[in-house]
Order: structure tokens, then sequence, then C-alpha cells
């Protein structure tokens, strides 16, 4: 089954989802493992691992489908990307959203800022007229279904912070009569917010949760009981392997290597399992010649013995 049917078979199931945020491929994959059915690629993520610097629209185009590619490719599971503000207008949109079909996503959202964009947590955004947004979510609608229909659409509006929460709503439900697939309305305040945007926008809306964020971390029994499709811990990984990266290094900086901390590490054939060295080693024995492999392990008995 194609990844852009099983998101679409996933949203169509009862219940609630949990999509955690990741970074890369080695994020993506990890997420997989601990059980995740779909991850959500994101861009704030993208920026911290490739530049170093926050989500304030620097990625382009071309970087930004690049990571999509690899974290797709990575994992088995759905691959939901985020694509910023499409990078320009409605043209840019449209290829925007051909190329992130092309680079293995399964569905993407696209926002309503002013170019260049912020984290959606951050002060000092701005939207774009309406009209402006809708042409832009018709364009990204006419490039999916020419190359796969089932590849979902999802509508964020930032406009909570910059026009208010009545005007995020309009443009929310202007936005479902386009025919989109679901709305991410960023950086709800309160639980009352919450309550009406699943009241009043009647297609499948997304919740996204930041551990310091502007929206209350609610439970994912109490965002469920509010009606929501997705569950977004948007930069949970990013954060964990941040400090946790930051605490060992510094100690190992502070005094050396040693076995004190192994118990916050992979151990090493642990993390073979992550990158899954056992796959490519059947590879290896089903390509490569008998002599090339003896050679390659020294003249030991092989793993798996080839006919």
């Amino acid at each position: 089954m194609k990844k852009t049917t099983r998101l679409r078979k996933l949203l169509e199931r009862p219940g609630t989802i949990v999509v955690p945020g990741v970074y890369d491929a080695l994020s993506a994959r990890i997420c997989e493992m601990a059980g995740f059915e779909a991850v959500f690629h994101s861009g704030y993520g993208t920026a911290a691992v490739l530049l170093g610097q926050p989500d304030v629209g620097l990625l382009t185009l071309t970087e930004m489908a690049a990571q999509v590619k690899a974290v797709s490719r990575a994992v088995q599971i759905p691959v939901f990307a985020d694509s910023d503000t499409g990078f320009g207008n409605a043209l840019n949109a449209y290829r925007t959203v051909q190329e992130y079909i092309s680079a293995g996503a399964a569905g993407l959202f696209m926002e309503d800022q002013v170019s260049p964009k912020r984290c959606g947590h951050m002060e000092g955004k701005q939207v774009i007229p309406k009209e402006e947004m809708l042409g832009k979510l018709r364009a990204a609608m006419d490039a999916r279904n020419e190359m796969d229909p089932d590849f979902v659409i999802m509508y964020r509006t930032d406009a909570i912070h910059a026009t208010g929460f009545e005007d995020a709503l309009d443009r929310a439900k202007a936005a479902v009569e386009t025919g989109i697939d679901m709305v991410f309305i960023e950086a709800l305040e309160t639980r009352e917010q919450m309550e009406r945007a699943v009241r009043e926008v009647n297609i499948p809306l997304m919740l996204n949760l930041i551990e310091g964020g502007k929206t209350p971390l609610v439970p994912i029994s109490e965002a469920e009981a509010l009606g929501f499709k997705l569950v977004v811990p948007a930069l949970s990984a990013l954060f964990s392997a941040a400090r946790g990266m930051y605490d060992v290094m510094s100690r190992i900086r502070a005094e050396g290597v040693s076995d004190g901390y192994v118990d916050r590490l992979f151990t090493f054939s642990e993390f073979t399992e992550v990158v899954r060295l056992d796959e490519i080693r059947k590879m290896e024995e089903k390509y490569l010649p008998r002599a090339v492999l003896e050679d390659k392990y020294h003249g030991k008995k092989k793993i798996v013995d080839s006919k």
C-alpha cells in the first residue's frame, strides 16, 4: 500500500493519532522503532540540524525537500511534512507539492504567514490576505490531484497572534470550502479556543504541542475528548536529543570518556539495530562476490552463508 494511502486510512480510523515531530532520518527511525504509526517532519528541527539556526524562514525548498526525502526513505511509515509557506506564491506552492510528493512524503501542511515566516510559537508573525492563501491551497490541491490524489493537504493558519482568533476561525472555515483535508490552527492558547476550533471547523484538526510553547500541554486523552484527530509533540525528539547530547558531551569534556554515563547511551550493538546493519549484511551476502566478503571480514566465517 502506498504511504499516502496508509496515511489516509490512519486518518479515517476512529480516535486520535499521536504523530511525533522528527528532524532527520535518524530521529524518524527511532520514532518508528518506538512504535509510532507515522511521523511529522519538522521545519523547526530541520533549521536546527542543517543550519544550527532558528526557524525564521532561512531554509529553501531544495533543502527542505531533501530532508523530507531522507526522512521518508529511512522509515516504512508515512511522513507528514512541514512545507512552511510553500516557498512563495501559489505557483511556488504548486511546485512545492510536486517536490514533496516526489520526495516520498504522504502529506504536508502549508501556512499563511508572510515570507520569511517564523516558528508558530514566536512573536512577530504576519499573515497574507485570506484570498491569496486560498489561491495557494487550490494550487496545492491541483498539483496533488495530478500526481497522487491520496496525498494529504493540511492548511495551517498563524492568524491567532497576527489578526486574532476570530480571523483564524474564519480563515479555517474558508479553507474547508476549498476541499482541503485537514486544518491546523497554530498556537491555540486556551481550552476554550480548542473547543471552538473543533466545534466550528468541520474537518479533522491537528493539535501542535510544544513544551514551553503557547499551547497548553493537554493529555492525549483530553485532546481526543476535545475531538482533535492528530496530536503532534513537534519538538520533543529534538529537545530531548539536544539536551541528552549536551549533558553527555559536557561530562566527557570535564571528566573524559568513561562508563559512568553509559546508561544514557545506546550500546554499540543496540545502535546497529537502529541503523539496520543486519539488513546491510544480508544485502552484502546477496550481491557481493565471496572473495570480497572474505576480505571484508578478514577471512572470518560469514554471518549468513551464501549459496
